[in-house]
């Protein structure tokens, strides 16, 4: 009786940490505006403003080829490095290869140049975001003066392994349809605290702990 009730306490602290992990993964997404993209040949590039559940936040989209326009609203997984990097699917991972792991590293090492630039220098935030349309889509034939030396620097093979961690979340439509639209995937900065989820996913390491005391005694 003691072995299953033990049983049962690690069923539940596993359940507790699936729920956490899909509280913090999913999400509603929308796409408000524009913001201050710029104008590359008759679509925008640089920063969206978007709605995740109600974090307010800018993002760049990856994909050149995936067309939406605000106001609009579809669910979504979040990405993380880690994620990514164990096989979860992203818009250009599947299958998951060691040349699609490259490319979210190189545009995860761009989006953390995003913070060499001035917050206003939206040209220069238009010319990594069509960086990363290039790295994504390689056919994609580049605009932005400045576009070139970025995918040039990111693609020169030292980026390839880069960790982007505490840098950018991938914000992945799923399914990759939905309402007969190919949806768009962002690439957004770093998370913000989650109270609820924290709890959660707290409440159920220290529960974890304990069992593994009880069982120990």
């Amino acid at each position: 009786m003691i072995s299953i009730n033990r049983n049962l306490r690690r069923l539940a602290v596993a359940a507790t940490l699936i729920l956490a992990a899909t509280v913090a993964n999913a999400a509603s997404v929308t796409f408000n505006s524009v913001a201050n993209s710029v104008d590359r040949g008759g679509v925008y590039s640089g920063f969206y403003s978007l709605t995740l559940d109600t974090e307010s936040i800018l993002g760049l989209c990856d994909s050149r080829n995936s067309f939406v326009n605000p106001p609009i609203t579809w669910t979504a997984d979040i990405r993380s490095y880690a994620d990514i990097q164990s096989g979860a699917v992203g818009k250009f991972n599947s299958p998951s290869t060691a040349a699609t792991l490259a490319k979210y590293s190189q545009s995860g090492w761009l989006f953390s140049q995003i913070g060499t630039l001035l917050p206003t220098d939206y040209n220069g935030q238009a010319d990594i975001q069509e960086a990363i349309w290039k790295i994504m889509t390689p056919a994609y034939v580049l605009v932005g003066g400045g576009a070139a030396a970025w995918y040039a620097s990111a693609t020169d093979t030292t980026h390839d392994a880069f960790d982007w961690t505490g840098v950018m979340r991938v914000v992945t439509p799923n399914p990759a349809s939905q309402s007969s639209i190919d949806v768009q995937e962002f690439l957004v900065g770093p998370v913000v605290p989650v109270p609820a989820a924290v709890w959660l996913f707290g409440s159920a390491l220290g529960l974890m702990g304990w069992v593994r005391r009880k069982a120990s005694v």
